[in-house]
């Protein structure tokens, strides 16, 4: 990744976010559409609802881990410190350890808080393919589980502009959470 893109990525909230979300929902289905196959295969491919279940932990799981990584890089790894944006951010390693967690914790809460819109869209979605259209379970998985997030991206950026979650960085007064700088801004 050039610098350049590299700084932009780091800097603009709303890309890192929704890029980071993405990049780990589709890693995600590349890494559990073979559990999935394997599931579907062990327990019979007419157990389509239980099968989507499966599907749907074994996706939450890999899309977590991968995030959280994808989260660091973005937000608070600075491999670019002489940067003055990245400057702004740079901090002793325990306070970007306590930051980092504060600050992917409520990225996930407010994820979290979309999974029922997620799974019914992903876990609904990936029977219905496979009852209605006969498609095969790693298949209806892919596109099931896509459409979701999709779906589930858009509804978090505007949740995420309205929280303040996708409050980029360099316009943070101080290197401290954005709540208790709006706090002390009279926001």
């Amino acid at each position: 990744m050039p610098r350049r893109a590299f700084k932009f990525y780091q800097r603009k909230r709303v890309v890192n976010i929704n890029v980071n979300v993405f990049v780990a929902g589709l890693l995600s289905i590349a890494l559990a559409k073979y559990p999935v196959m394997l599931v579907s295969a062990m327990i019979g491919h007419e157990h389509k609802f239980i099968i989507s279940i499966a599907a749907y932990v074994i996706d939450t799981t890999i899309d977590v881990v991968l995030y959280f990584g994808l989260h660091w890089i973005a937000n608070h790894w600075r491999p670019l410190k002489e940067t003055h944006i990245v400057d702004k951010l740079t901090t002793p390693a325990e306070s970007r350890t306590r930051n980092f967690l504060v600050d992917v914790g409520k990225v996930q809460a407010e994820r979290f808080a979309l999974v029922p819109i997620f799974a019914c869209i992903a876990i609904g979605g990936m029977w219905s393919l496979q009852h209605f259209a006969s498609v095969q379970p790693k298949w209806a998985f892919v596109i099931a589980f896509i459409v979701a997030m999709i779906f589930t991206r858009i509804i978090h950026t505007i949740w995420g502009y309205h929280s303040g979650t996708f409050k980029d960085h360099d316009r943070a007064p101080n290197t401290g959470d954005t709540q208790s700088n709006a706090n002390a801004n009279g926001d």
